[in-house]
């Protein structure tokens, strides 16, 4: 009898190989596991072992991952992974073996061919969108399906959602604004065809947008383990790296926004200053771009159900060519936009300036605003601007127009170089700690000012929001604990109170060109107090929208937690150095005024409509199935937004009278592009929510209370220095 032994190992490859969709672990791919392992373990500030990891939350996490939604695995399914890797994940991972996320995704990419055929059989068949019913707004807070049929009776819902949102949303080759008149657009029978015809094509795509390579599942398996630490360390594979490295350098070609991954859509995160679509004005923060297509007529691809690496690719293009983008308002209603590809205008993201008119002290009074987008830095080679620079060149022109209080708008400003918020807290002291840093070993940094030069030592207001995050609340803590200047805005800041550091794994294995970003440090304010979770206190609280949006760090899974340090600052520096004195008393009275008018002006009525909008939108669990409720909905929101903006139009009338200050930079750009070309590739200071579109009126209800609050304390401080002044005659 003839023994076929020789044959076992090749028949066990073959079958392992089935059962992870052919992928397999790479030499490099086994090198970069145990790297990001081993890095997260020695150098992460929470000092945690590889032991003390749930090695279930990570097989959770990593079907999260991949089905965010929770509309293709079933919760058995889910189960099943977790025991059967969940004991042994450990081992898996030391030796570098990537088989569980193999063979978890090569299920779920089965799932999901399984699940576009029944969708697309379901879609051939009638809808009925009169009868009632709901869909959870958000699904990733929900639980996966119990059992097939429980998935069956979920994606019917879906169905119908999707079909109401094509039908009630604009058509392809639509006009590029909602209806003013309030009239949606008339459902016929054939207009439910085109429809049906277009998530037919979408969900045909949806097996090859998620048919990821062997990478991309490494990826999202590591960064499944990773962010066990904390939601800031990850790996980043080659390409994530290098699209990194390109936000670094500011060099990107494209339409200028960060974007993001929701529940397989691609949302616009943040609109880069300077870039085509900012300076299109046709888009904002919380829109989806639903479609691509390249070229004045070049077919729109559907995007929706692309991962966010392949949809950004789409996106980019060479400098100067076309891309138009199919977007979905976050305020209802759809639009094409037509842009050209184009590197950032460096101007943009610089610091800009406005004087502003403000009556005050019986007179009118100039006040100082500075829009800072970012903490960004100069180039490698030196070229470039750093912020430091730019905003004490910006103050010396306000000084020189009389100004008699600044203020700082942080609001939309989510960080950038440490360095830089030191220097830039070093312009309104004149010496002392601004923060300290501690890492996993327990020492400690501080981080001082040591320019005794002060560019700016009157009244200062520094304007947040809940977006105000990293070395803006560097900034933000520094003033406070100096008593320096009163922080206004929403209750806190974002509460990212954390540092990583990019660990290049080239420099342990040449021919590895992957990452691993590692949280090593907490920073703290001059007060001991960590900025984590809590963030900075506002001074006097002035809403915005922001406020009731889950966009800070403990809106994340496993924030780090907050603590404290001994103080490096124990008692703030008000010599005669300082023009502008804070106390406890003058605090309270510039807060009782802006709080009378809050309750008096009826901007901040339009202001708590339109918050009490937004949190209504985001405490909504569940969204109707029903074409005419779904309708009446509809015309609610459009009703509204007009109204707002019938508001804020007779606002405008009345706002402060203000004047660009340019920076020479910005002068030097007019002078080559043309008058307005720096104002055009400014960020607007202007805060945006989901109700505004690109013609919005030009009225910021924040800005307008900092002001003033800036001239009721150029009140106060000028009533103090005449009394101290005939105090001194007596």
């Amino acid at each position: 009898m003839r023994s076929y032994f020789f044959l076992l190992p090749i028949l066990l490859a073959a079958l392992v190989s089935a059962q992870t969709g052919g992928f397999t672990t790479t030499q490099a791919m086994q090198n970069e596991t145990r790297a990001t392992a081993a890095l997260l373990e020695k150098l992460h500030i929470s000092k945690k072992d590889m032991g003390s990891i749930d090695m279930n939350s990570v097989v959770m996490t990593y079907c999260e991952n991949l089905d965010g939604a929770k509309m293709y695995f079933t919760a058995v399914e889910v189960e099943e992974f977790v025991n059967r890797y969940g004991k042994t994940l450990d081992l898996y991972l030391q030796r570098g073996n990537l088989t569980p996320a193999f063979e978890i995704y090569a299920l779920f990419k089965k799932k999901v061919d399984q699940r576009t055929d029944a969708n697309l059989v379901a879609l051939g068949k009638s809808i009925d969108l009169a009868q009632p019913g709901t869909f959870p707004v958000d699904r990733k807070k929900a639980d996966w399906p119990a059992d097939p049929e429980a998935a069956d009776a979920l994606w019917e819902r879906r169905l119908r959602l999707d079909l109401l949102s094509e039908l009630l949303g604009e058509d392809r080759s639509g006009s590029a604004k909602t209806p003013k008149d309030n009239v949606l657009p008339e459902i016929t029978p054939a207009k439910t065809e085109e429809a049906i015809s277009r998530l037919k094509k979408r969900y045909e795509k949806t097996r090859t947008f998620l048919n990821f390579d062997q990478h991309e599942v490494e990826e999202l398996f590591l960064n499944s383990y990773s962010t066990q630490y904390d939601p800031h360390s990850t790996f980043f594979s080659q390409q994530s790296l290098e699209e990194f490295e390109i936000a670094m350098r500011n060099s990107l070609v494209g339409i200028g926004a960060t974007l993001s991954d929701e529940d397989g859509v691609c949302v616009i995160k943040d609109i880069l200053p300077g870039g085509p679509l900012d300076l299109s004005r046709q888009a904002k923060p919380g829109d989806k771009i639903i479609a691509v297509g390249q070229g004045a007529e070049g077919e729109m691809e559907d995007i929706i159900g692309l991962r966010l690496s392949k949809a950004i690719s789409r996106i980019r293009g060479k400098q100067g060519t076309t891309v138009r983008l199919l977007v979905d308002l976050a305020g209802g209603g759809r639009k094409t936009i037509t842009l050209k590809r184009d590197q950032i205008k460096l101007v943009g993201q610089m610091a800009s300036a406005k004087a502003i008119e403000v009556p005050s002290a019986g007179g009118t009074a100039l006040l100082g605003v500075i829009e800072l987008p970012s903490f960004y830095g100069k180039n490698q080679d030196g070229s470039g601007s750093s912020p430091s620079d730019d905003i004490e060149q910006l103050i010396v022109k306000l000084k020189a127009m009389g100004m008699k209080a600044l203020i700082m708008d942080l609001r939309k400003n989510g960080g950038g170089l440490l360095t830089e918020a030191v220097d830039i807290s070093g312009l309104f002291i004149p010496k002392g700690s601004v923060l300290q840093v501690r890492d996993s070993q327990g020492r400690s940094e501080d981080y001082r000012d040591e320019d005794a030069k002060v560019a700016w030592n009157g009244a200062l207001i520094v304007l947040t929001s809940k977006l105000s995050a990293s070395a803006s609340e560097i900034f933000a803590g520094a003033m406070r604990d100096h008593r320096r200047g009163i922080v206004v805005g929403d209750t806190t800041t974002h509460g990212k109170g954390s540092v990583q550091n990019i660990i290049e794994l080239s420099r342990f294995d040449k021919n590895l060109k992957s990452a691993v970003k590692v949280t090593i440090q907490k920073w703290y304010a001059p007060s001991g107090s960590s900025i984590q979770l809590k963030g900075v206190p506002a001074d006097i609280v002035v809403p915005s929208v922001y406020s009731v949006l889950p966009v800070s760090e403990s809106d994340l899974d496993r924030p780090l937690a907050w603590d404290f340090v001994t103080p490096t600052l124990t008692k703030a520096d008000e010599g005669d150095w300082l023009k502008a004195k804070l106390s406890d008393d003058l605090i309270k009275q510039l807060a009782e005024g802006s709080a009378r008018r809050q309750a008096e002006l009826p901007e901040f009525l339009t202001l708590s409509r339109t918050i009490d909008w937004t949190k209504s939108r985001q405490v909504r669990k569940d969204v109707s199935l029903s074409l005419d409720q779904r309708s009446t909905e509809r015309k609610d929101d459009l009703e509204f937004r007009e109204q707002v903006r019938r508001e804020l139009t007779d606002y405008a009338k009345t706002a402060f009278k203000a004047s660009e200050v340019k920076l020479d930079a910005a002068i030097e750009q007019e002078k080559k592009d043309g008058p307005g070309a720096a104002a055009k590739s400014k960020r607007s200071s202007r805060m945006r929510d989901p109700l505004e579109d690109e013609d919005w009126p030009e009225y910021d209800i924040q800005l307008q209370e900092a002001l003033r609050i800036a001239a009721d304390w150029n009140t106060l401080n000028a009533g103090s220095v005449a009394a101290a002044a005939e105090t001194k005659k007596k």
